[in-house]
């Protein structure tokens, strides 16, 4: 059983985990083991910056979550990009406590990443800085939590939900003020974050719309099974952020050009296939609607991209990709009455050719008298991830999947926008 004290009631073993977690765990640790294996490939003097950049879009997912970021998408963006002292229209008082709340949550992944001990009066502060309120004995239940984390034997993202529970709990016991909406406490998923670094995993990313899909959440505090859904999460964000900082990596003399891109090039061809066999049904919905209304496939690779360069480049930025490297691309187009849709669905290489992984992505948007809309919204999660050792065979059902969901959503808002 659990080995912190006060979650003694919950089943960490892995094995008895629900057959499609344990099948994601298994996806996340080969995944990490590329990780792992092209940390020489990363440019050292950006990791900083990188890293923080990761901190920031937590710190802003969380913060939309509870209400409390009163700015645009496009200005979260750029607040991520620049730094919160990069706009001015933030109240001063907002602005430094994102602040805070970045220097702590750096201050603990160098804690983590360093193997320093994180004492009861230093957990005091990082809980101050996170939360706003001082707690007398919250730090020295936190560094028990933390020990109990390190004693049990199971899977880190395992690890990371039962810390998540366990300051949730510590909190509610030592009468600290409630003042986050289920789901969105810092501290704990700082703590979470820190069970994951310490066992050499990058920290734990919020996005507000894969946490918003998981709310109320998480079931009844006295049910056995409640960590469960936080392990399933887990697994989402971990495989999103191992795979985006698996694309900041950049090529060595020797590594090789072509790794992975046989893959890429079957995945392309199938899904260009499939976008053409669904345009036709495609064409006839939408012909009951307008007749002269029309659906049509164009593909093409990174060097051809032209209007279609911004959408990729977002849906990247979204899955938290960097921009840079090989990518191939399928549009499925339909135009009724007078709206347009544009439907991309990208295999895009994942950082250095050598770590042969690949993401494949989906974007979309609505072009109408309204203006240009996102059809999608999609989290860092809805992306499909693919190793140069996976079977093209063996995974299309996940990208066939997320092709399907794509165009599902995207004719419903093209149609909601016509109506």
């Amino acid at each position: 059983m659990c080995h912190v004290s006060s979650l003694r009631d919950l089943d960490p073993a892995v094995d008895r985990l629900p057959p499609d977690v344990r099948g994601r765990l298994v996806e996340l640790d080969r995944l990490r083991d590329v990780w792992t294996a092209n940390q020489r490939r990363r440019p050292s003097h950006q990791w900083p910056a990188h890293r923080a950049r990761l901190f920031r879009r937590h710190i802003l997912a969380l913060h939309r979550l509870r209400g409390t970021l009163p700015v645009s998408e496009q200005t979260a963006e750029r607040l991520v990009v620049d730094g919160f002292d990069s706009d001015n229209t933030l109240d001063a008082a907002l602005r430094e406590q994102l602040a805070a709340e970045e220097h702590t949550l750096i201050s603990l992944a160098e804690a983590s990443r360093t193997g320093e001990r994180l004492s009861s009066a230093y957990l005091d502060e990082a809980a101050r800085s996170l939360t706003g309120q001082s707690t007398p004995g919250l730090g020295e239940r936190l560094a028990a939590v933390l020990a109990d984390l390190a004693a049990t034997p199971t899977h880190p993202v395992v690890r990371a939900a039962l810390g998540y529970l366990a300051a949730e709990e510590a909190q509610r016991e030592l009468g600290a003020e409630e003042r986050f909406p289920r789901g969105t406490d810092p501290l704990a998923w700082a703590v979470a974050s820190v069970a994951l670094m310490r066992a050499n995993h990058p920290p734990l990313i919020a996005d507000h719309r894969a946490v918003a899909m998981q709310l109320p959440w998480p079931p009844a505090a006295s049910s056995p099974d409640r960590h469960l859904p936080l392990i399933a999460l887990f697994a989402e964000l971990q495989i999103a952020v191992l795979r985006g900082e698996l694309s900041w990596t950049v090529p060595e003399r020797d590594d090789p050009a072509e790794y992975g891109q046989a893959l890429a090039r079957t995945v392309y061809r199938r899904l260009l296939e499939y976008l053409r066999q669904r345009a036709p049904a495609l064409s006839m919905v939408l012909r009951q609607l307008d007749p002269a209304s029309s659906a049509r496939v164009t593909s093409g690779d990174s060097t051809e991209l032209g209007e279609h360069r911004n959408r990729v480049e977002l849906a990247a930025d979204r899955a938290l990709l960097a921009r840079t490297h090989p990518s191939w691309w399928v549009c499925l187009e339909a135009t009724c009455t007078n709206s347009t849709l544009r439907l991309l669905l990208t295999v895009q290489g994942v950082g250095a050719p050598a770590t042969g992984v690949l993401a494949v992505t989906a974007d979309a948007l609505v072009d109408s008298p309204r203006g240009i809309e996102d059809a999608l919204d999609l989290a860092p999660t809805d992306c499909v991830t693919l190793l140069s050792s996976d079977s093209a065979d063996e995974r299309w059902p996940e990208v066939a999947a997320l092709t399907d969901e794509a165009i599902s959503r995207a004719v419903d808002r093209l149609t909601s926008v016509m109506a």
